[in-house]
């Protein structure tokens, strides 16, 4: 497939072509012009010129057959050219048609070298043409210098028009090439953000039902417990165990619905707890039908945990309700996390919950006083996933979670987030 030179410093070149396929065409035009040529003067012979014969066929080739390499090297086919126009009319042949191979082979160098080297070749092709215009007997010198200034003039203005357009078809090319790499690299971009959205939003929602999930089925599976172990006993107790099953069963349903709500790219989900510093976001309520979870749900939170055995004390410090909504959630989620922590590890002990915004930061403080008590080694890739979830949440705000032993006995979860 034929191809583009490359554009040299000097704007030239730019017209070419190489590869197998131009140098075919190039061939096949110096084979078709020779044999007109040829033919022509063969058939039509000029009283007082010399007929054709082997010499003149061989001086006609070497005229015309050069030109299948004027892409290649155009001032090589221009100079063989105008050397052998000059043998040729040596020999008394008719000047006549044979003229034009030396102009077509100038041609190309005009369309493919710059000014100097075009000037050079108007001179050596200007001489050839001049004597022979000066050996027709009707032309006379100013005849003969005009018409080979005209067609060498004519000739340089068309190979300097072709080097211009084939330039500005190049740099053409070369923009649409740059333009197609910017728009796949666009184009990958777009993918990467778009897998990282989606893994973003994947980690999301896995936060949100393990934060639900894992919380309110601990209640549950407690209150249960607790049911069972008391039916007959105490059926107040059982009973109270029971109606804390039935709604701790009902937010659960209806938080997972804003999961699923989520999930389907339900218009009604908005999005409006997104911090700027957050790309994921948190996840909203729907409308009015649903409640944000945030600072003020907290003592309904702690009311549940005390009914599944843990003496939780809620303390809140600061103008907290003030926080954007998804802040408050995350305070939530922490707060909702540690204290399932408590309930499943530590059993029955005592746990303060502490929530306090001042001097430009968020701080949330869940710890208990008593030991953990053994915890059975789970499969691998099982548990874990509240830590993660809980740290995962801080950073979306640019603040830090540590969990850790306390000295004196129990386990202490601080969340430290900078205030908007």
């Amino acid at each position: 497939m034929a191809k583009l030179w490359p554009v040299h410093d000097d704007g030239t070149s730019t017209w070419r072509l190489h590869g197998p396929g131009a140098w075919a065409l190039d061939a096949a035009l110096a084979a078709v012009l020779f044999a007109a040529v040829t033919v022509a003067l063969s058939l039509w012979e000029q009283p007082g010129w010399r007929p054709l014969d082997a010499a003149g066929y061989m001086w006609t080739a070497l005229i015309w057959l050069p030109l299948a390499g004027r892409r290649a090297a155009p001032m090589t086919a221009l100079l063989v050219s105008t050397i052998a126009f000059f043998c040729y009319l040596l020999d008394g042949y008719t000047p006549g048609l044979i003229s034009w191979g030396p102009v077509l082979a100038f041609y190309s160098v005009a369309a493919a070298k710059p000014a100097r080297d075009t000037a050079a070749g108007a001179l050596l092709a200007g001489a050839v043409l001049l004597i022979g215009g000066l050996q027709v007997p009707y032309f006379g010198v100013t005849a003969a210098v005009a018409q080979a200034v005209a067609v060498l003039v004519a000739a340089w203005i068309l190979g300097g028009l072709a080097r211009q357009l084939s330039h500005r078809n190049r740099q053409l090319a070369e923009a649409n090439r740059r333009l197609a790499e910017a728009s796949l690299r666009l184009e990958q971009e777009q993918l990467r953000h778009t897998e990282q959205a989606i893994t973003r939003e994947r980690l999301r929602i896995s936060r949100e039902l393990h934060d639900i999930v894992a919380h309110h089925v601990t209640v549950i599976s407690l209150q249960a417990g607790v049911a069972d172990y008391v039916l007959d006993s105490d059926p107040a107790t059982a009973r109270t165990a029971v109606n804390t099953i039935a709604d701790t069963s009902r937010e659960t349903l209806e938080e997972l619905r804003r999961v699923l709500h989520l999930l389907r790219g339900s218009d009604a989900v908005e999005d409006a707890t997104e911090p700027a510093e957050a790309p994921a976001g948190q996840l909203a309520a729907d409308g009015a039908a649903e409640r944000v979870l945030g600072v003020a749900q907290l003592a309904p939170l702690i009311e549940r945990v005390r009914l599944a055995g843990v003496d939780a004390d809620l303390h809140v410090q600061g103008d907290v309700e003030e926080l954007p909504p998804g802040l408050q959630l995350t305070a939530y989620r922490v707060v909702q996390e540690a204290l399932t922590n408590v309930i499943k590890h530590a059993g029955p002990c005592r746990a303060v919950v502490t929530v306090c915004r001042r001097s430009g930061a968020l701080t949330v403080s869940v710890a208990n006083d008593a030991p953990e008590r053994p915890v059975e080694p789970r499969p691998h890739g099982e548990g874990g996933h509240g830590l993660i979830g809980m740290r995962e949440r801080a950073r979306l705000y640019g603040g830090t979670l540590t969990t850790n032993p306390r000295p004196e006995g129990g386990f202490a979860v601080n969340l430290t987030i900078p205030d908007p």
